[in-house]
């Protein structure tokens, strides 16, 4: 029976050293996301979209037409419809 305590001493140690390494990677990956070594796509603004080009090989060149937030492009403003346009249904 005395290996049962043994095998317990021995799998508490291996088990504190499994939470040690798991606690050291999850921080070591915050650090590095936080510190923006990631190296995430710079966009610039260029009127009527976004655009990222990349430095570093493989070379490529992204445009985007959609996505206001990017590069902090503002909404076009919203025309009006034409009122001549619209059905005249007043009744009298």
């Amino acid at each position: 029976m005395f290996f049962l305590s043994d095998n317990q001493s021995i799998l508490k140690k291996l088990l504190s050293v499994c939470k040690f390494l798991l606690s050291t990677v999850i921080v070591a990956g915050l650090v590095f996301e936080l510190a923006g070594c990631g190296g995430g796509p710079i966009w610039k603004n260029h009127g009527d979209s976004c655009i990222s080009i990349s430095e570093n090989p493989p070379l490529k060149r992204v445009i985007n037409y959609t996505d206001y937030d990017l590069c902090e492009r503002k909404l076009s403003p919203r025309k009006a419809p034409n009122p001549q346009t619209r059905p005249n249904n007043v009744k009298d």
